[in-house]
């Protein structure tokens, strides 16, 4: 059996017990080189109508209930700042799920994309954002955390052990926030205006350099 992180072997192997199976831990290998990466910051921006100068976080992926949307949405709003930015780029499931939250939110500062990005152009949302936000309930690997250190995007976390795990060692990663409380969201959110996603580029593409597919393949 192989798992993409340490924290699930015990589960796992208690979940087999009398199976004795052989777990091997072998990372969910990043994304560099995968998609186009020509654009730059500002020329990103401008494909999204988005200006220079606002802070932009970025929800990208699949939108479904599990992520939390609904606890992103009010945080955002808790943030008195004209100049941020909420993109939120992916399909929805259900269809009418992004629909629902949509009308819910009437914040002129949230760009709604609720519709499957093609390669070639995830590399307009992922340069033209300051900080991924992933606000997830649950999950037990995240792709699109991945996604996001393969741009050499810092990011927004629960302090779930999917992301614990990674972050814990390397804080240059981004942001994690107590998912019981309340207002820990929307002081991540804040806080993430004190970063300098420009100048952590570089360390966050070094750190996600090692899990290349050729290392983990073999």
């Amino acid at each position: 059996v192989h798992v993409h992180a340490g924290y699930v072997v015990p589960e796992l192997q208690a979940r087999l017990a009398g199976a004795s199976p052989v777990v091997t831990v072998i990372p969910h290998g990043n994304y560099i080189g995968a998609y186009p990466n020509s654009l730059d910051r500002s020329d990103a921006r401008q494909r999204l109508a988005v200006q220079d100068d606002v802070f932009v976080y970025l929800f990208f992926g699949l939108i479904r209930p599990y992520k939390g949307l609904e606890e992103l949405l009010p945080a955002f709003a808790q943030v008195a700042d004209p100049q941020a930015r909420l993109l939120i780029a992916g399909q929805s499931r259900p269809r009418d799920y992004a629909g629902q939250l949509a009308s819910s939110a009437s914040d002129s500062r949230v760009h709604w994309h609720p519709q499957f990005v093609a390669s070639d152009d995830v590399q307009v949302w992922m340069n033209a954002a300051d900080v991924a936000v992933l606000p997830y309930r649950r999950i037990t690997t995240s792709g699109a955390a991945t996604l996001a250190w393969s741009f050499g995007k810092p990011v927004i976390a629960p302090a779930l052990p999917a992301f614990v795990e990674p972050m814990q060692g390397a804080p240059f990663l981004g942001i994690l926030y107590d998912p019981t409380d309340p207002q820990a969201l929307c002081n991540a959110l804040q806080q993430a205006r004190q970063l300098n996603p420009q100048a952590q580029r570089a360390q966050i593409l070094g750190w996600a350099g090692q899990f290349d597919w050729q290392h983990i393949g073999q």
